[in-house]
């Protein structure tokens, strides 16, 4: 080994063989400083002495190894090189070296492994001890939970879902503790045997599940949701027992009906993740939605839970319960008797509204429908009473007659010319029976349901003044209930009339409205004029049990109190000797109107739907007791095979919920008669009944008394705003026939 003279390092030196045998050094005698140099001496400290002491030999030796070094053949030369380099690099260094390895020191290169060995072992103390600290003294609680995380699980405690219930507190919807089944495929050690296991025990797709399972690429998946508790402990406890890992149990809820379908459409539904989707569950879903909790539980490695180990939870806060206006009883009452009626109809569906006019207080909302395919006929999830439009025909008459009235148009003792037909434009108008010209006066004209007597009034009002009168009655606009898919319905703007417009919709064609808001507009008769808006939330409960009532929607004035009495007694006049004559309550004053509407050909727009036949809309819309008000009820059928007639085909249903609704509600008669007509000339209209008592004070509100201190008695007053609506009607009444079953 040589000393390499750039970094003091040792390394090999290859011998070459010498041109000329070496001679023995002759023996020098020391110099006058002491002597010869000791035999121990090395080359790289005869390097270090001054060029002019060095040995000849000792010269050449060290020029041949700077030759062979930097690659010199001549010896001069490369003795040149060496000393230039020696004297550069300070050779103290090299000669020291040399020195110990004369004495029999270690190596360099031994030593220096042995010190590097050294300091890694004391770094490694160092770094141990630091880490050490870290953990016990700096960090403690990270390290506590990384180790706790190997063996604990934070599992989601969901928040439980409100319950709704009835005004009565029967419940409607509410959730019951179910659980769900996941895996983790990445753990699952045998896909195939668990997927026989649990197929054997719930209903899945075992095809579908074992893929899943096998996906060892997924660390979640779900087994089974929401199954009943007692099953999911039992399949985990096979596939435990099987030594099959990879599966957990985590709490759900599932939403429930207890009563099945009943009210289905209002209440509304849940997804699987428990968010509403409709009815009351979408709009109320934010109060109705629980706020979820944690629970920490220990786990074995396998995933499962160990038994008796400690845990800790923080509970979920259960969302709030909601309570409706809608009675349990009316509302299963409602549903079984449109069932009915719709299957002995043979008609597609039905819409029954029961509820309280001088609250707007909804006791009942039943949907029902045929299925096409099987037949049979059901509730169903589709709020056809909010959501669907129809053309009401005849009912919607009260409008047109009413805002007569209201205008001073018309007066209750006028005897108006009635012709068996009238045309307007290029259409002719009949009634629904044949009669010849002669003079009925405005009652008679609606108990008799006269198209051409309700046209010519229709043609006094106005294009103009008959739109506002509608969108005051409440047609047009959205309830204040915000539920989902509700319908404004079908309102064109007057501007856009003809004056077949004009005439079609005075007697209720041509626009479309939906059944909810028929019954609205019908409550204005009963409230004395005002219109009270439709009411379905009564209360919210909070998450301490507090209840908060939900407040009732602005009453507004829509027409003169004393118009809407005439209304009531032309509405009673129905019953008693009109259209509806056949549906009389013993006992108890009603005050209804029938209604037959064609249904215009969604496919063309006109009215036939071809080899000259027709298809209906019946509805009979009332309510009683007539001198009191406390019970309204609307019912429509869609499409009615056996009975045309608003009177024949919806009428017994109005008649056997009034029934009910008067038990229920255990609402007392009021008085067996009512009079033919508020004015006391009655040639020719038949006999006169016995006066009742006089009807209760008018109701009135704020806008009415500054209205009667002004001297001002017209339609809407302070309170009475029109509501834009944004559908348009495009009814092609080329084909509208001449008068309908009842008018």
């Amino acid at each position: 080994m040589t000393v390499d003279p750039l970094t003091g390092g040792d390394r090999p030196r290859t011998r070459r063989a010498s041109p000329t045998p070496r001679r023995a050094a002759p023996e020098r005698r020391s110099d006058a400083r002491g002597g010869r140099p000791p035999a121990s001496e090395s080359a790289a400290g005869a390097a270090a002495r001054p060029r002019s002491e060095r040995e000849p030999g000792e010269r050449s030796r060290l020029a041949a190894d700077a030759a062979r070094t930097w690659g010199h053949d001549s010896a001069d030369s490369a003795a040149e090189i060496w000393d230039r380099v020696s004297e550069r690099f300070h050779t103290r260094f090299v000669a020291r070296r040399a020195h110990h390895r004369a004495r029999g020191a270690p190596g360099y290169s031994e030593r220096n492994r042995y010190h590097a060995l050294v300091g890694v072992v004391a770094l490694l103390s160092v770094l141990v001890t630091v880490k050490l600290v870290n953990i016990q003294v700096i960090s403690p609680d990270r390290y506590l939970n990384l180790g706790t995380n190997q063996r604990v699980k934070m599992d989601d405690l969901p928040g439980p879902r409100g319950t709704i219930r009835d005004r009565n507190g029967v419940d409607l919807a509410l959730s019951v503790q179910m659980v769900t089944l996941i895996a983790d495929p990445k753990r699952v050690t045998d896909p195939g045997k668990a997927t026989d296991i649990i197929s054997g025990e719930v209903d899945v797709d075992a095809d579908e599940l074992a893929a899943r399972l096998g996906d060892s690429n997924s660390r979640f998946t779900y087994v089974a949701r929401q199954i009943d508790p007692r099953t999911g402990e039992a399949v985990l406890k096979k596939l435990q027992k099987a030594g099959i890992a990879g599966f957990f149990i985590e709490d759900d809820q599932q939403r429930v009906n207890p009563a099945e379908s009943l009210a289905s459409a209002v209440v509304g539904r849940t997804d699987i993740d428990g968010a509403g989707t409709s009815g009351i569950e979408k709009t109320l879903d934010d109060q109705l939605t629980g706020t979820p909790g944690e629970r920490i539980v220990e786990r074995a490695p396998d995933g499962s839970g160990i038994a008796n180990a400690p845990h800790k939870a923080v509970p979920a806060i259960p969302g709030e319960d909601v309570t409706l206006t809608l009675d349990q009883t009316l509302q299963y009452e409602a549903e079984r008797q449109l069932v009915a009626a719709v299957d002995s109809e043979s008609a597609n569906a039905g819409v029954a509204i029961m509820g309280d006019p001088r609250t707007g207080e909804l006791l009942a909302v039943a949907n029902v429908a045929r299925n096409q395919d099987t037949g049979e006929v059901s509730p169903v999830i589709y709020n056809m009473a909010f959501a669907a439009a129809f053309e009401a025909g005849s009912v919607m008459k009260v409008v047109t007659v009413a805002g007569a009235y209201e205008d001073n148009k018309t007066d209750p003792n006028e005897r108006i010319m009635v012709p068996a037909s009238l045309k307007v434009g290029d259409h002719d108008y009949t009634d629904s029976h044949w009669h010849p010209t002669e003079p009925w006066r405005v009652q008679q004209i609606v108990a008799q349901s006269s198209n051409i007597g309700t046209i010519t009034l229709g043609q006094r009002v106005g294009a103009k003044r008959l739109e506002e009168l509608l969108r005051s009655f409440g047609f047009g606009a959205r309830t204040e209930l915000d539920l989902p898919g509700e319908s404004r319905g079908l309102l064109s703007s007057s501007d856009d009339w003809y004056p077949t417009d004009l005439a079609s919709i005075s007697i209720g064609q041509g626009i479309a409205v939906t059944p909810v808001q028929l019954w609205s507009a019908y409550n204005v008769i009963a409230n004395e004029g005002l219109y009270v808006p439709p009411r379905l939330i009564e209360e919210v409960g909070g998450p301490d049990g507090t209840a908060k009532p939900v407040p009732a929607g602005e009453e507004r004035r829509v027409i003169r109190p004393e118009v809407a009495r005439w209304m009531n007694l032309a509405l009673q006049q129905v019953v008693l000797d009109g259209t509806a004559s056949e549906w009389s309550l013993p006992g108890y004053t009603v005050a209804a109107k029938t209604g037959t509407a064609r249904k215009p050909n969604p496919d063309t727009g006109r009215y036939d739907w071809g080899g000259g036949s027709y298809r209906y809309n019946t509805v009979f819309s009332g309510f009683l007791p007539a001198s009191d008000p406390q019970l309204s009820i609307t019912v429509l059928l869609d499409e009615p095979k056996n009975h045309l007639s608003g009177a024949s085909a919806a009428g017994p249903v109005f008649n056997e919920l009034a029934k009910a609704g008067l038990t229920h509600l255990q609402i007392p008669p009021d008085r067996p008669s009512v009079p033919r007509a508020e004015s006391g000339d009655d040639e020719g209209d038949g006999p006169v009944r016995a006066t009742p008592a006089p009807p209760a004070p008018p109701r009135t509100t704020p806008e009415d008394e500054r209205a009667a201190a002004e001297g001002s008695g017209g339609a809407g007053g302070a309170g009475d705003r029109a509501v834009d609506g944004d559908g348009e009607v495009s009814v092609d009444d080329d084909q509208l026939a001449e008068g309908t079953p009842d008018g």
